[in-house]
């Protein structure tokens, strides 16, 4: 019974499902939309700053017949350079309306962003891509060409005072303030900002220019940086004139616009610094501050300029300073200063890291700054090629050619001449660049025996000359065109060392011939002594009188040596002895007022492609190790090999110390002997003529001499 109950119940209820089930109407077909048709409402434009809010271009394109309300259809207008297929386009979205217009300023970003140039025209290529608001069904409009060329599109710029004045007092005082909007509205890259200035009714033909910044719209400026503008505008110190400015902006891809112009009256006043000082490694004295006085000061010319002769080393820089010793302020420029009206001077940080670079060839330079200008000029000097001394305070008299070669002078390097004279006290002299010649001439004010005195050229000269030392005696005197000096020192006939560092210790009258110097030349003493490390010594130019002295600070074993002290001067522990007790050389030198002190070998060998041993190390001995014939002085004679070259070694058989020269020292007075790193690359160069040679070495004159 159960089994029939629930049969019947499933009958029932598949009938109630059937009987559910209503014929539902087939679904509605809706058509495909189509691609839109485009048209422009031009296809030239020249449009100005006055079109930038404008429209300028209308695009209009016909309904796609999409099957849903219009409010659900999307047009991506395109734009790109024409030929580029839209891989790089410019889009714009547009819901609903069939419609869209471009202001200029909108067309001008898209030119200046592909990176085209003002006033060139450029063709576009405009397309509309239609679609569902949800990017189904995409179809491309026609391709339409339009041509428009890019147009300057300027900041407006504006000056927060239109009269401004100053003084020297309050020159770092603020003055007024540029501000101005951004240029190229739109514009996506980088745009860099200056100010331009020039004087009223020039229409900027030859403007200066006061860089700003990329994305700065404002530039703030002292009194002396308006005081310059005027200046450097022709406005004269003490007047009022009147400058205009306007922007400078330029894109990252070389488009400039310039702003509207604005006018300040300024009334000018004097920024030129007391004085004037050149520092830097391009000068002799080299990045230290406070700079030798008065070789590194310029001489005031005239109101607006200073001026200075130097040497100058190329490859190397310096800046001017207002105030010796002091780094607070500095002028420079980012040129040499060697071309056709020299270069532009700027102040303090406008001054380039590098600082002002010296000319492209070392040689002795006349700078002039003008304050005025606003500019510095570098213009090289012609040195004389030789130089004589003339006049009652020496030998030969006033009498003209002198006699030669006791009154001419030995050129020692590209801007030094020195020589070794008698000077008669209470008289005077000049120098002159050709013997017998009263063209032109050189001297000075002082006798040049304290401080290097200032050398004059020509009619700048005193009437009275030059003035010897007030006492009689043998002088080295120092002309230096470098430097623009000359220095006049007393030069001893003979020259002694004594001190507890040397074998006749602190007893004076030191003991001889050990303890004298050997004169290797009118300006220059050698010797050879046993020094014994921690003790000290002096050089006296009398023997057994005190009066007089000479020594240093240092133990002169570094490169170059040490400087020379005097009398006074000469530190209380007098010269201390190289660290390590042993044979040395000496050399004191009147004319670079240096003492140099090197370590003498105990014995000396000779190696290279010139000589019978190669290059192998160690040499063979004996045949190519010297003979010590004195102490300090080497000897050997063996066959040399022309166009080889050679080294001379204190320990046979390595490599870690040498000895060698720049020439083949075959000249009467040798060659000078240079040490380790000084040697050539090229090593020591043999004589011209293959042959027997002997080679003396000594360390007594640090020379060495081939024949």
């Amino acid at each position: 019974m159960r089994k029939i109950f629930n049969s019947i119940l499933i009958i029932a209820n598949i009938a109630l499902v059937i009987a559910g089930c209503d014929k539902i109407e087939d679904l509605p077909y809706y058509n495909k939309g189509n691609a839109v048709t485009l048209s422009a409402s031009s296809t030239s434009l020249t449009p100005g700053v006055a079109d930038s809010t404008k429209a300028i271009l209308n695009l209009n394109w016909t309904y796609p017949s999409y099957a849903t309300d219009s409010s659900n259809m999307k047009y991506v207008v395109e734009i790109d350079s024409t030929g580029k297929n839209f891989a790089n386009e410019v889009t714009r979205t547009v819901l609903k309306d069939l419609t869209t217009s471009f202001t200029g300023r909108d067309l001008n970003s898209i030119l200046l962003n592909y990176g085209y140039a003002v006033g060139v025209p450029v063709k576009l290529d405009v397309r509309v891509t239609s679609s569902y608001a949800n990017n189904n069904e995409r179809y491309f409009s026609n391709v339409i060409q339009v041509s428009i060329s890019p147009y300057s599109d300027p900041a407006k710029l504006s000056t927060e005072n239109t009269s401004v004045t100053g003084s020297a007092s309050t020159s770092a005082s603020h003055s007024n303030t540029f501000s101005w909007s951004a240029a190229f509205p739109g514009y996506s890259g980088n745009i860099s900002y200056s100010i331009q200035y020039d004087s009223a009714g020039k229409n900027f033909t030859v403007p200066q220019e006061l860089p700003a910044g990329v994305s700065v719209y404002s530039l703030s400026l002292t009194q002396d940086d308006m005081n310059t503008t005027a200046l450097t505008s022709g406005v004269p110190i003490g007047n009022t004139g009147t400058v205009e400015y306007r922007v400078k902006a330029t894109t990252a891809s070389g488009a400039i616009a310039y702003s509207n112009v604005v006018t300040v009256s300024i009334s000018t006043f004097s920024p030129v610094p007391a004085n004037l000082f050149i520092v830097g490694d391009a000068t002799p004295g080299g990045w230290n501050n406070p700079v030798p006085l008065p070789s590194q000061q310029f001489t005031k010319v005239d109101a607006y300029s200073f001026s200075i002769t130097i040497g100058l080393t190329a490859g190397k820089s310096y800046v001017f300073l207002p105030v010796n010793g002091d780094w607070s302020h500095k002028y420079g420029g980012t040129t040499d200063g060697t071309a056709p009206g020299g270069g532009t001077l700027l102040k303090d940080n406008a001054v380039p890291g590098s600082n002002t670079p010296a000319p492209a060839a070392t040689g002795v330079y006349k700078i002039v700054v003008n304050f005025q200008t606003n500019t510095y000029t570098v213009t090289q000097q012609t040195l004389p090629a030789n130089l004589y001394i003339v006049g009652d305070a020496t030998p030969g008299g006033w009498n003209n050619p002198v006699p030669t070669p006791s009154q001419q002078f030995t050129k020692i390097d590209d801007f030094t001449f020195a020589i070794s004279i008698n000077l008669t006290g209470g008289k005077s002299y000049l120098f002159l660049p050709v013997n017998g010649d009263w063209s032109h001439k050189y001297g000075g004010a002082t006798d040049g025996t304290g401080a290097p005195a200032v050398l004059l050229a020509d009619n700048d000269v005193p009437g009275s000359n030059t003035p010897s030392p007030a006492n009689s005696g043998q002088y080295s005197i120092v002309v230096n065109f470098a430097t623009n000096s000359y220095t006049v020192k007393p030069m001893p006939s003979n020259l002694y060392i004594v001190g507890d560092a040397t074998p006749g210790g602190w007893n004076n009258p030191v003991p001889t011939p050990s303890q004298q110097f050997t004169k290797i030349d009118d300006f220059t003493y050698g010797i050879v002594v046993n020094l014994t490390a921690g003790g000290s010594y002096l050089f006296l130019p009398v023997n057994g009188d005190w009066s007089h002295k000479f020594g240093g600070a240092t133990d002169g074993t570094a490169a170059g040596g040490a400087a020379l002290l005097a009398d006074g001067d000469v530190p209380g522990s007098n010269t201390p002895a190289p660290a390590a007790s042993g044979l040395y050389s000496i050399i004191v030198n009147f004319v670079t007022n240096t003492y140099t002190v090197t370590p003498v070998p105990s014995n000396l060998y000779i190696v290279g492609d010139a000589t019978p041993g190669g290059w192998s190390n160690p040499v063979p001995t004996p045949s190519q190790q010297f003979t010590q014939t004195s102490p300090g002085v080497f000897e050997l004679s063996l066959p040399l090999t022309a166009g080889g070259s050679y080294l001379f070694l204190p320990v046979n058989g390595d490599w870690s110390h040498k000895y060698g020269g720049a020439t083949n020292g075959t000249s009467a007075n040798g060659s000078r002997l240079l040490i380790d790193n000084d040697v050539p690359g090229s090593n020591t160069p043999a004589p011209p003529a293959s042959g027997t040679y002997t080679i003396t070495v000594s360390f007594v004159s640090m020379t060495y001499r081939v024949h």
